[in-house]
């Protein structure tokens, strides 16, 4: 039993270092014919301004950091994980997986 439960536990550890993350390049305005750099990132969610060298979270549970260059937003959660005969669920105020019972989702896991 105690095998089993620490593949478990090596499996899902492999499975939440493995997130996602989105780069997008800064594109500069047009005003009065001529090109404008921008001086600050535009949170992809919300729409919130955050200026350049700035780190922030949103609440889909992503981390997003604003440079010169552009925005990364990186998952705060990891991958996709598999936990035989559970469903994963990420939660949105912890920003973890929580894991149901197929067969009764009021039940966790573990």
């Amino acid at each position: 039993m105690k095998i089993l439960l620490s593949l478990t536990a090596l499996s899902l550890t492999l499975a939440l270092c493995q997130g996602f993350c989105m780069f997008s390049e800064h594109k500069a305005e047009i005003k009065d014919g001529k090109p404008v750099p921008p001086t600050e990132c535009t949170d992809p969610y919300d729409g919130s301004k955050h200026p350049f060298g700035s780190k922030w979270n949103t609440a889909q549970c992503m981390e997003c950091t604003c440079s010169e260059s552009g925005m990364q937003c990186c998952s705060r959660y990891g991958g996709i994980v598999d936990v035989p005969g559970c469903k994963a669920v990420v939660n949105p105020n912890t920003c973890k997986y929580e894991f149901y019972k197929l067969d009764d989702p009021s039940k966790p896991c573990f």
